[in-house]
């Protein structure tokens, strides 16, 4: 029979419906897991063919080395004309123009931030182990692998939390306005319905309900990224345990980090809230253009501070930040308040300081403690900051940084010179430069057990062994 108009209209509708229901999701995934599947199994890829010439890949100011005490002040970042993540922390202010204490001691005066926090970040690992379940046995026990083992303080979801309350909840009228000028993902055809009574409940009108979820999605997020890490680093241990691919395969490994992303991408969807979206999104970029930026760079910019700066920025401290802007942004602060500013400039120098002293901390801990091996970055032809601080007092080791430490007897001598110099002071000097720069970003946040936690926070992260 012949269909009738209001049939045919009917159609019409529901088939909008169901492209509008996975248009969004579909656009993050289509983006992103490509990119991670491709440089986690196909990284020659990106090497130039034999005889061919390679362009440098270019970092955005270059520098050849760092000042610690500089003398200007870096900006928020993220409009035209912005600083780069790299000229940003080549401007890091002296502590004596930052503002905080004089003595980092005093900043543990506010209260345990893992404690503060602990009653919300207890049901963290098994809520998503309830959102990562799927059919396939492997890929489940894959997916939950780091989760069934509640490993570490899992510091990403804790920062979040805590600066989701620190930066408060604007009042109802004012996020109305904030909404409206800048429209919620359930104003997009099809978004609304698209997965169902679930995420119903996780669009609560409660900010924090949100919050807590942006929280899991961080956690996410972060785990896809060392599980992928992993397959390329050819690494064996993580978190003092074997490694996925180790405990599985590469190809196992592989999947299992793209369907961590593909839920967190989902989930993402679900808080519709347009621009938190957009910032995600954001940092699922940076952690490609990272791990890009770091196989792609010559010798000559494997020797330059900012090269090291800003993928330190991309592969750490990104996420970070956009988190925090996000949890900001779900609290109805709006886009380029002074509020979601502090926020993400938090994030952004603490995310740069916990990555500077992981990166000293690989010459000065112990592999058991650390839970992965002594050396790995030299190992893995990488220069961090300790290596290149010392290199500006022993210019040989600009020669073993250029071939990537591979010649015998290279790791030792580079560590040789490395005890030799002021690198390590100068790295940890760098390191709590941006931790001032933290402390400094929460002055405009009002006064709270939360704000005086962030602070502690990043006393901890200066002091840790591990």
């Amino acid at each position: 029979t012949t269909p009738t108009p209001t049939a045919v209209r009917r159609r019409s509708m529901l088939a909008g419906r169901r492209k509008g229901r996975t248009g969004l999701v579909a656009a993050v995934l289509l983006a992103v897991l490509p990119c991670f599947a491709g440089v986690v199994q196909f990284p020659r890829l990106l090497a130039p063919a034999p005889g061919s010439t390679r362009r440098a890949f270019t970092v955005r100011q270059p520098r050849a080395h760092m000042t610690v005490s500089s003398a200007a002040k870096a900006g928020s970042g993220g409009g035209p004309g912005a600083p780069s993540p790299a000229s940003r922390a080549v401007s890091a202010v002296d502590s004596s123009d930052s503002g905080a204490p004089s003595d980092i001691s005093a900043w543990q005066c506010g209260p345990n931030p893992f404690e503060l926090v602990r009653p919300d970040i207890e049901p963290l690992s098994c809520s998503i182990k309830e959102l990562l379940r799927t059919d396939h046995a492997v890929l489940n026990m894959a997916a939950q692998h780091f989760f069934d083992r509640q490993t570490g303080k899992q510091f990403r979801p804790t920062i979040v939390l805590l600066m989701a309350r620190a930066a408060g909840r604007v009042a109802d009228t004012a996020a109305a306005a904030a909404t409206s000028a800048a429209p919620a993902l359930a104003n997009v055809p099809g978004v609304s319905s698209a997965v169902g009574s679930e995420a119903i409940s996780d669009a609560a009108d409660d900010p924090f309900v949100k919050q807590f979820r942006l929280a899991e999605i961080t956690e996410m997020i972060h785990t896809a990224s060392l599980i992928h890490d992993d397959v390329l680093d050819e690494a064996d241990t993580r978190r003092g345990g074997a490694a996925v691919h180790k405990a599985y395969s590469n190809t196992v490994a592989v999947l299992a980090g793209d369907y961590l992303l593909a839920r967190a991408s989902l989930m993402l969807a679900r808080l519709r809230h347009i621009h938190v979206v957009e910032t995600m999104a954001l940092s699922l970029e940076s952690l490609v253009q990272g791990e890009i930026m770091q196989i792609k760079a010559t010798p000559e910019e494997r020797m330059q501070m900012s090269l090291y700066i800003e993928k330190s920025f991309y592969k750490t401290a990104s996420l970070i930040a956009y988190s925090c802007k996000s949890a900001a942004l779900l609290g109805g602060h709006a886009l380029d308040s002074a509020v979601t500013t502090a926020a993400y400039d938090y994030g952004y120098h603490l995310g740069l300081a916990f990555q500077i002293v992981d990166d000293m901390l690989d010459f000065t801990g112990s592999a058991d403690a650390l839970g992965k091996p002594k050396l790995q970055d030299m190992a893995l032809g990488l220069a961090t900051a300790p290596i290149l601080f010392a290199a500006e007092e022993h210019p040989e080791l600009e020669r073993l940084i250029k071939r990537k430490f591979e010649e015998r007897g290279d790791l030792d001598r580079a560590y040789e010179l490395l005890l030799n110099s002021d690198g390590l002071g100068k790295t940890s000097a760098l390191a709590e430069c941006h931790a001032r720069k933290a402390v400094e970003a929460l002055r405009v946040l009002p006064n709270s057990a939360s704000k005086d936690a962030l602070i502690h926070l990043c006393y901890i992260v200066l002091s840790r062994n591990k």
